[in-house]
């Protein structure tokens, strides 16, 4: 029996009596409360000290033999010389010191090798300049002649696309990003207008240009063209009579870019200038959604627009490095990353441990590539262009790093077998992420887990424009990190994100504290359930301070919701059925309104007939396509077999949140509770422990949430 209507709002501690509020959504969170102070304290973890077998040092030589005594120099020669040691594990000693490096590629014939630092050993794809070098120019800025340290016009590269929904493809214009400048450990700007922080706005759209969405007065179509299109034409907006003549000024720089949400603000994309008419700005590069009115944008690489504090531009002719440095910079260090390949490649190499390095300094990512059991720990990644570490393989061990810095994602993780539903064994624990997603803005996780039966435990990961942790596949673990300041710059998004998948099943989100999320206008969720996506089980997590929804669950069925403290979240729970809808109703979902759309063909990418998948998840098996009776609760769009219950909600208006009326016919939403915000039902400010916690709810673990010295896993073999 369903008993939505009479548990949503009812059971309450005998100190709160007053009158219940209606059950309806608010429009926004109330004034944030403090965040919560009981979580776990990281301590230091000892590292066990390695013996070396080839030592490297930076004042080495290269014809050493690689002793103690006589180390060799480079990472790359001390890799030669360990593949020909006749030992299952081979120790590489790296004494302190910066290392410049250039793609080191690991095969199976370097298995079983240890990088191990003595303190601080770093190694640097890029260039380390000395503040000295920096000659005053005009103001505040100065000027570096990158001739003078041997760098090449093709080095520093050229300005190309970057932006998860950049179109560069379709013109033939793809490659790695520019060359960068970071400062003190923080990436700089390249000389943009408006500065750091600042849009401008697009005005009447003129030409929508060419894009895979065309907006009619009937509604959104696809451009059945768009995927094999070639050079497709950009857009054209108005803009005001300031913009105009400002960008006309712009004399002396000959590549002037533009960034922006020219649609959504989850599709972050760029574009180089085409032209600039009496009223108007055209784009080079199409967008993939087309343009509206009042899209956020800004210019960039323009060197007359060099004017503010961190700033930066090259030009690429005359090899000179203009910059306006922060204070004290003469004291700082000064990176310019290079390389445009990986620092480390694996390709198939096993039992590889990275323990204690740095990494820096280029333009693609620090370890990417595959091989089985993996280890990187105690590793500091920082100031890359792409990804701190991208891997796929089995028993992948991420622990006890910091990643900061990165252009796109922190850790990418991807392993196991979803047709026989093995798992993976990789883990991702203990680490410090933050400040990434700092050049693409959206879709690029602080933790990435994809395949089946990964794990994301103890991390503590914050500062980004978009989400914190995301996944795809199977049985994956996420519990007990502390998220906080993360989707910044959106409000279709969410803390935690997977979305648009039947087949998804068994992903358990447990244990987080998730707070102070969104900024300004943006109000994204704390946990999203996207597009459907089903199967899944969230429960003992903490939300505080969500301006958009605690949860919010997109229409999927068989979702366990359960136990979870939510405090001043702008709708604490909504649970629609877009899925459903848009068959029955003509809504705006139309991934499941065919048999042969999206969601349908995810239930085909396994086979959820089989032995396993049948003793896996019994309720896929049972699962009807028959859309001539799409009232069948096993009719697979509909927001069927869940259960929403034991929840407590803590807000002014005392309102669980929203759920739509066939999850309300075909789930259970019962036994939860709710508190008004004023009356504070906590031990404390900060402390959020229920003094009076009412009956079938656990208090969460607080103190075992976030980084701790004794959180790792066991590591399988």
């Amino acid at each position: 029996m369903n008993r939505l209507k009479k548990a949503l709002c009812l059971i309450l501690p005998a100190c709160l009596t007053a009158a219940l509020a209606a059950c309806t959504p608010q429009d926004q969170m109330d004034d944030p409360q403090p965040a919560p102070v009981n979580l776990s304290v990281p301590e230091q973890r000892e590292r066990e000290v390695k013996q070396g077998d080839v030592f490297v040092a930076p004042d080495g030589d290269d014809a050493n033999p690689g002793t103690a005594e006589a180390p060799v120099r480079t990472p790359q020669r001390a890799v030669e010389l360990a593949r020909s040691l006749n030992k299952e594990e081979k120790v590489i000693f790296l004494v302190d010191g910066e290392y410049n490096v250039s793609a080191i590629t690991l095969t199976q014939a370097d298995s079983g090798i240890t990088f191990y630092a003595e303190n601080e050993a770093v190694f640097n794809g890029g260039l380390t300049l000395h503040a000295a070098d920096f000659q005053p120019y005009e103001g505040d800025i100065r000027v570096l002649d990158l001739s003078g340290y041997g760098v090449t016009a093709d080095r520093i590269g050229q300005v190309r696309a970057f932006g998860q929904y950049n179109t560069a493809e379709k013109y033939d214009a793809s490659g790695s990003l520019y060359c960068e400048l970071f400062c003190n450990g923080k990436r700089m700007t390249l000389s943009r207008y408006p500065n750091t922080g600042e849009y401008l706005y697009t005005g009447k759209i003129v030409d929508n240009g060419d894009s895979r969405e065309v907006y009619t007065s009937a509604g959104t179509q696809t451009n059945a063209g768009w995927e094999t299109m070639k050079f497709p034409r950009g857009g054209t907006f108005e803009a005001p009579a300031d913009v105009i003549e400002r960008v006309k000024s712009w004399a002396q720089s000959p590549d002037v870019w533009m960034f922006g949400y020219f649609q959504y603000d989850w599709a972050d994309s760029t574009t180089p200038l085409a032209s600039v008419g009496d009223n108007t700005i055209t784009t080079e590069y199409a967008s993939v959604y087309g343009f509206k009115e009042g899209a956020p944008y800004y210019f960039f690489n323009v060197f007359e627009e060099l004017d503010q504090e961190g700033e930066w531009y090259i030009d690429r002719d005359g090899l000179k490095l203009y910059f306006i440095p922060p204070a004290g910079f003469e004291q700082q260090t000064v990176e310019l990353s290079l390389e445009t390949e990986n620092l480390v490649t694996i390709d198939g190499a096993e039992n590889v441990t990275f323990d204690g390095i740095t990494f820096t300094g280029t333009r693609a990512s620090a370890i990417k590539g595959s091989g089985n059991h993996i280890t990187i720990r105690g590793c500091t990644i920082r100031n890359v262009g792409e990804n701190a570490i991208e891997l796929t393989g089995e028993h992948i061990l991420a622990e006890d790093n910091e990643i900061t810095a990165t252009g796109k994602g922190g850790l990418i993780l991807t392993g196991g077998d979803r047709q026989t539903l093995q798992s993976s064994g990789n883990v991702a624990t203990n680490n410090l992420i933050h400040d990434w997603s700092q050049v693409y803005r959206t879709y690029q996780a602080a933790v990435s887990l994809n395949g089946v039966g990964g794990t994301c435990s103890h991390n503590e990961i914050y500062n980004s424009p978009h989400e914190a942790i995301t996944y795809t596949g199977n049985n994956h673990i996420i519990e007990y990190n502390v998220i906080h300041d993360v989707v910044l710059e959106s409000s279709d998004a969410g803390a935690i994100y997977a979305g648009r998948s039947w087949s998804s099943y068994g992903n358990v989100i447990r244990y987080n504290c998730i707070y102070n999320i969104g900024s300004g206008e943006f109000a994204p969720s704390g946990i999203y359930f996207d597009d459907a996506l089903s199967g899944q089980q969230a429960y003992g997590n903490f939300l505080l301070n969500i301006p958009g929804c605690g949860f919010l669950l997109g229409g999927g069925r068989d979702l366990m919701i359960e136990n979870n403290l939510i405090v001043n979240a702008g709708v604490p729970i909504q649970y629609d059925d877009r899925a459903i809808a848009g068959i029955e109703d003509g809504g705006w979902f139309t991934h499941a309104n065919t048999p042969d759309s999206t969601l349908w063909k995810s239930l085909e990418e396994v086979d959820i007939h089989s032995e396993v998948w049948e003793n896996a998840y019994p309720e896929l098996a049972a699962l009807s396509d028959d859309f001539e009776h799409t009232d069948d609760p096993a009719f697979a769009a509909n927001p069927a077999g869940s259960t929403v219950k034991s929840n407590v909600v803590v807000n002014r208006k005392k309102t669980m949140g929203d759920f739509a009326r066939r999850v309300e016919q075909y789930s259970e939403v019962y036994n939860n509770f709710a508190y008004r915000l004023k009356a504070n039902p906590f031990e404390s400010a900060g402390i959020y422990q229920l003094t009076q916690p009412p009956e079938g709810f656990e208090q969460l673990p607080f103190g075992q949430m976030g980084r701790t010295a004794t959180c790792s896993p066991e590591r399988s073999s």
